[in-house]
């Protein structure tokens, strides 16, 4: 395997706060891998750090050399002097201006500019490029290449901002909810990009059934330990409840013999053999490991989205009336 991501030994602060620490894992090339936790225990924040946008209190974050990254984040950084098209391309500044030509002479519908601009295409041989750049602006609805990006919507920022990265297709791809403000038909093509693409994925996300369909790796993230599951998200949710499960009933056999133990504490004098000492240490392992009962609250993982395939709303039986004018009565239909 070709490590591209070694994160050891990660502490994140703020204040008298301790989001995380301890935090140790590994993401190697072609994994697909999301990050789950806990609302509030701090994904966006490690997403920040491994990107370089944060810093960390302590530990060590290590790429490999040469590695392309592309960060998405919950709330984009723009030039808001930009045009879309200035943001989204990243080729060579003269493949850049012949597009830009190409495109300004088909809004103004200038034969003499467009043959010129078509010429310099060819000889930079900037078709391709320029197609993929419009098919993924076109899956992700944005149509108005020249638009500034200071008139845009927070939705279409975000947009903007996610074909931007993957357009180039980087070696590791850090997405912070990459599906929020897309529509269904973008998440399914998006699904299915991600699915495809040679970059590597490391991500956040509350849709499950986009993580379902994506990822092939999930990373728990559970009071500042790292638990990994090789599979997608119900195959994690599965191994979870095992794991929880076991630790609940590893907690209840410590409760049941630290009953007897106090018992034993109460009664002994002063331990002088190296037996009793030995049974004292034991006593307070069995103590730790009993105090660590969980409630539902704290083992829920707060991944909600419901979707089923194209329905957006399923209604059943409904009724309404205006004092005695029915309106509606038994009125069923998806849409």
């Amino acid at each position: 395997m070709i490590s591209y991501l070694q994160v050891e030994d990660l502490k994140k602060s703020f204040g008298d706060l301790v989001l995380f620490e301890g935090i140790t894992f590994g993401i190697d090339k072609d994994q697909k891998v999301a990050l789950v936790a806990k609302n509030g225990t701090g994904k966006t924040s490690l997403l920040n750090i491994i990107s370089g946008k944060d810093g960390q209190d302590s530990g060590k974050i290590t790429f490999r050399k040469g590695l392309t990254i592309g960060f998405l984040q919950q709330n984009p950084e723009l030039n808001f002097n930009n045009t879309i098209m200035d943001e989204v391309f990243h080729t060579s500044l003269d493949i850049k201006n012949a597009l830009l030509e190409y495109n300004q002479a088909i809004d103004l519908d200038d034969k003499d500019m467009l043959s010129r601009a078509m010429e310099k295409m060819d000889h930079l041989q900037a078709w391709d490029y320029e197609v993929k750049v419009k098919q993924v602006l076109s899956k992700l609805k944005i149509e108005k290449y020249n638009q500034k990006i200071e008139t845009l919507s927070g939705g279409e920022k975000k947009r903007v901002a996610l074909a931007s990265i993957i357009i180039d297709e980087p070696d590791l791809l850090l997405l912070d909810e990459p599906t929020n403000h897309l529509d269904l038909d973008m998440i399914e093509w998006l699904e299915n990009y991600l699915k495809n693409t040679r970059s590597t994925l490391f991500m956040v996300s509350h849709d499950r059934y986009f993580l379902d369909r994506v990822c092939n790796e999930i990373i728990e993230m559970d009071n500042s330990q790292i638990f990994k599951y090789k599979g997608n998200y119900s195959y994690f949710l599965r191994k979870r409840e095992e794991r929880l499960a076991t630790a609940e009933a590893q907690v209840e056999k410590a409760k049941n013999i630290l009953r007897k133990e106090e018992d034993w504490m109460r009664r002994m004098p002063k331990a002088r053999s190296t037996k009793a000492k030995y049974r004292i240490d034991n006593y307070y392992q069995l103590k730790d490991v009993a105090s660590n009962s969980r409630t539902d609250e704290e083992m829920r993982i707060n991944v909600q989205s419901s979707r089923m395939g194209k329905k957006i709303i399923e209604i059943k039986n409904l009724n309404k009336s205006y004092g005695d004018r029915e309106i509606i009565k038994n009125f069923s239909y998806n849409f």
